[in-house]
């Protein structure tokens, strides 16, 4: 691909003298900052090559009147060129154990690290990350990768067009789904690829370069392994799966799943756990309380410290607010949405909220908010945490078809929309749970709309004479992974609580 082409996937960048402030950041190397990276196995003369700086966080420094201060502090920065040459972006590398590992200044993901890789090549290695990348440089391997803090694109997919990859992510379950993924990308594209699996214990390739006693050859063997299997795919065996199958039971066995807890116990234990990466469905008729269940749920992750995007087109960012505070209070939510609360009660549950707020990011939607721009403003907001969070959205039915699709029915929209929440939820590997409405007398949502969905759970009211305890079975009528069944709840709606 010519430079030409390159400029033309990407938008042009206000000029920003990100160049003076690498220049800054080289000054800053330090006897600390060569000696991780002599632990990783990166030499001198590639910290030269790439223009690798260092932050020591005790002098601030000014972009746009902005100041940076300590925003680096403690990490190697390695700078992100667009396909100009250009310095687009800063990443820095914690040196210590802070998180993230990762931080970007501004998280520019168009670009690929090392593209210039690409130009005299017809093969490449696509690596998990930047240090992969820079230790196959030094073994004289062209390499690239995305920036640390994103994934692996379709936008990425011209700059590999008509390319032999080597896909070698990181040696874990999500590496290796991670792998997949973009294999599929790439082969309906067009390119032959193959899939570098690397031994058990080593954590990625940067990492077998520094165990292995000759690493340039044992990674050389894998890929001709890699092409050798790919070969034989079709009458191949399954054996080597065998080992990752049977590391994932071991993890169920010993309760190790890495699900996320949802606050409830029952629901965890249906869930295997709690929350999976996946699409969750929660349907309900209009005001059986699906909301304030989401909103309670959500609250209780980011108080676990689980990053959590709230995304509504159905409720305000203060009437999801009031809600909250009502639960920390213990009084019925109209009371705070009608201004009846000693303001005093309300500045003190505002104070515990706080506690909450910190990992919890809302995004109050209108009719015009489409969500392609809900899609860009998380991916933002994991780029600024370092993780992907745990995605609500509520509810489907209010959500925009994208102008200029061709007319569908409701059941049509809605299916699309689950599809595609779905495919967010594989792109990014968390879990998005949303909420649905269906009609009085449905017991589900419509089989087009749960295809998508990993799990459906049903909100189904008893009849009751007790305004203020209202009995609820969530009822799990698809759990892909796990058992189907009933969890009963009861709603306080003098506390704006939900209790098994």
């Amino acid at each position: 691909m010519t430079s030409l082409e390159r400029k033309q996937l990407v938008p042009t960048l206000a000029a920003v003298d990100l160049d003076g402030l690498l220049g800054y950041y080289q000054k800053q190397m330090r006897e600390e900052a060569y000696f991780y990276l002599q632990k990783r196995g990166i030499t001198e003369e590639t910290v030269q090559q790439y223009r690798m700086g260092f932050e020591i966080g005790k002098i601030g420094f000014y972009v746009d009147q902005n100041q940076l201060g300590d925003y680096f502090e403690h990490r190697v920065i390695v700078p992100i060129h667009n396909y100009e040459g250009e310095i687009v972006d800063l990443i820095g590398r914690a040196i210590d154990n802070r998180e993230p590992k990762y931080k970007a200044l501004y998280g520019m993901d168009q670009y690929l690290f090392n593209y210039t890789a690409l130009d005299d090549t017809d093969e490449i290695v696509l690596c998990n990350g930047i240090f992969d990348v820079l230790t196959l440089n030094q073994a004289k391997m062209p390499a690239t990768c995305v920036p640390d803090f994103s994934i692996f694109k379709e936008h990425h997919l011209p700059l590999l067009a008509g390319k032999r990859v080597y896909i070698c992510m990181g040696n874990d379950e999500s590496g290796r789904r991670e792998s997949t993924r973009i294999e599929a990308l790439l082969r309906e594209q067009g390119n032959e690829t193959y899939i570098v699996n690397l031994p058990e214990t080593i954590r990625d390739i940067n990492d077998l370069f520094i165990r292995a006693q000759n690493p340039s050859e044992t990674f050389l063997s894998l890929v001709s392994q890699a092409v050798e299997e790919a070969t034989l795919a079709p009458v191949a065996p399954d054996i080597k799966n065998s080992t990752v199958y049977l590391e994932e039971y071991m993890k169920r066995f010993r309760g190790q799943v890495a699900n996320i807890r949802t606050g409830f116990a029952k629901l965890d234990t249906q869930l295997f756990g709690g929350f999976g990466n996946g699409l969750y469905l929660l349907a309900g008729v209009g005001a059986v309380g699906k909301s304030m269940l989401l909103k309670q749920i959500a609250d209780q992750l980011a108080l676990d410290q689980t990053p959590v995007v709230f995304v509504s087109w159905d409720m305000t960012n203060f009437e999801l607010w009031s809600r909250s505070i009502a639960r920390i209070i213990g009084i019925a939510p109209q009371k705070v949405l009608g201004g009846k609360v000693d303001p005093d009660q309300v500045t003190e549950a505002n104070k515990q909220y706080a506690k909450i707020s910190k990992m919890l990011w809302m995004i109050e939607c209108t009719m015009d908010t489409t969500l392609d721009q809900v899609a860009a403003s998380i991916e933002r907001i994991a780029i600024n945490v370092g993780k992907e969070p745990v995605i609500f959205i509520d509810h489907l039915q209010r959500i925009p078809v994208a102008r200029g699709s061709a007319p569908q029915t409701w059941q049509q929209q809605q299916a699309a929309i689950a599809y595609t929440l779905k495919q967010w939820s594989r792109e990014w590997n968390c879990p998005i749970i949303a909420a649905t409405a269906i009609e009085l007398g449905q017991d589900n949502v419509p089989d087009s709309v749960q295809a998508s969905a990993d799990v459906v759970m049903i909100m189904q009211p008893t009849k009751s004479e007790d305004e203020q305890h209202q009995a609820i079975s969530l009822v799990l009528t698809k759990n892909r992974n796990g058992m189907i069944g009933k969890i009963p709840l009861i709603f306080h709606n003098d506390r704006a609580l939900f209790t098994e």
